[in-house]
């Protein structure tokens, strides 16, 4: 059976993903802190129709899709969705993450197949299979393991129309999937036009305008129908244009001069509090507070300007070379950062390099997709305050390439053709 091997490396996926998700409780409890609370608050006040309980000072106002402006509501969407079929219950929310995950782990394998063939697409699919960190992020609630699977989808699709130019349904799906990708996590908007970029000028020579305007339509259209709901219910709960969210001021804020302790000053929470308690009622609207947090980052910027520059890079290395995988618990976090030195600083990071070197003239135009994707995100750390697990929702890029510079190396090394190759394989 030439499926075998993907069907076991997918049910092997799945293994893990769910004895983690069991596992987590006995790490630390069930992890519903910081952003994962916010989350869940959101999804639940979105199951009962009411506003959230915590307040600015226009407080909270009721809408029908979710009162909460500050975080892209796509991931709550999802989790409410879990809520309504399984209940209040976080075990349900770690299960369907395990499974999406595990789709991703599909996709890994159907990219790694599209661009460097079957052997690749096997290969790639069991690094992300045991890859701890994605494992890891299936078990909390936050955006990475279902922006990971919107993205990777939407790199498949692109990749799939660039082969069959003529079946444009590809492209407004693989629009529809940006469109989930860019509310479920704003700052993957800087993807959209990248992947623009790549479908008229890079995959294939210049189609010419009426082409290029018939995939440019297709493709952004399902992404701006997916987007213009949430425009709408921003305006409706704030009065003003907000795009998706009001957290970009804060993590602007914070990657240019701001600290947490400043950020909780400006929101009036005090310096000791309970998780459960509900205080600091802000003295501005959350479109006043994201606005002033911009503000505060301009400053910082104007006046330290060469301080501003000298930051970029170690801004960039602590995203893509740190392994500090929040909220892991100690245990957790000694182990991500053990497998990260070998897996990511020692092989998938440098073998994607290495590809750009290795990869055959059509493989490095079908290829470049991923490598504009990575791109994208780097302006997370240049922009906004970053940590590494802002790096998760492309770490499928990194995977398929590197797979696929293994898998070219060793047809090099060994003169072995891609056919010979999946004999053995399968």
């Amino acid at each position: 059976m030439r499926k075998l091997p993907l069907v076991l490396i997918l049910l092997v996926a799945l293994a893990l993903r769910l004895a983690n998700d069991v596992f987590i409780p006995w790490q630390g409890g069930d992890l519903i802190l910081s952003d994962m609370k916010g989350y869940d608050r959101a999804a639940v006040g979105l199951l009962e129709q009411k506003p959230l309980a915590v307040h600015t000072t226009e407080r909270y106002l009721f809408h029908p899709l979710g009162s909460d402006t500050y975080h892209p509501p796509g991931y709550y969407y999802f989790l409410a969705g879990i809520y309504a079929v399984a209940g209040h219950s976080y075990l349900a929310a770690r299960i369907a993450q395990a499974l999406v995950d595990t789709l991703t782990c599909l996709l890994i394998y159907l990219l790694g197949s599209e661009l460097f063939g079957e052997v690749a697409g096997l290969l790639a699919a069991a690094l992300a299979a045991i890859y701890p960190p994605l494992i890891f992020y299936t078990g909390v609630l936050l955006t990475e393991s279902v922006s990971m699977f919107l993205l990777a989808g939407a790199a498949w699709l692109l990749l799939r129309y660039a082969r069959q130019r003529s079946r444009y349904a590809l492209l407004i799906v693989a629009g529809l999937f940006l469109g989930l990708a860019t509310i479920t996590r704003s700052v993957l908007l800087i993807a959209v036009p990248f992947a623009l970029l790549w479908l008229l000028f890079i995959a294939e020579r210049w189609p010419g305008w009426n082409v290029a305007i018939r995939c440019a339509l297709a493709l952004l259209v399902p992404t701006v129908l997916i987007i213009a709901p949430i425009t709408i219910r921003n305006y409706h709960i704030h009065h003003k244009f907000i795009l998706i969210s009001t957290n970009g001021g804060v993590n602007f804020f914070l990657g240019h001069g701001g600290s947490h302790r400043w950020k909780n000053q400006v929101r009036n929470l005090p310096e000791v509090y309970s998780a459960d308690q509900i205080i600091g009622i802000s003295s501005r609207t959350q479109p006043e507070e994201e606005a002033y947090f911009y503000r505060l980052g301009w400053q910082y910027i104007l006046q330290h300007p060469v301080q501003t520059i000298r930051s970029m890079p170690d801004r960039v290395a602590r995203m893509y070379w740190d392994s500090d995988y929040w909220p892991a618990s100690d245990a957790q976090a000694s182990i991500l950062g053990s497998v990260d030195l070998v897996f990511w600083k020692s092989l998938l990071l440098p073998l994607s390099v290495v590809g750009l070197a290795l990869f055959r003239s059509q493989e490095q135009r079908r290829a470049a997709l991923l490598y504009l994707l990575i791109v994208s995100t780097v302006a997370i750390p240049l922009l906004y305050w970053a940590m590494p697990r802002f790096r998760v929702p492309v770490l499928p890029c990194f995977i398929v390439l590197a797979a696929g510079a293994v898998h070219e190396l060793y047809q090099r090394l060994t003169g072995q053709s891609e056919s010979t190759l999946e004999a053995i394989a399968l």
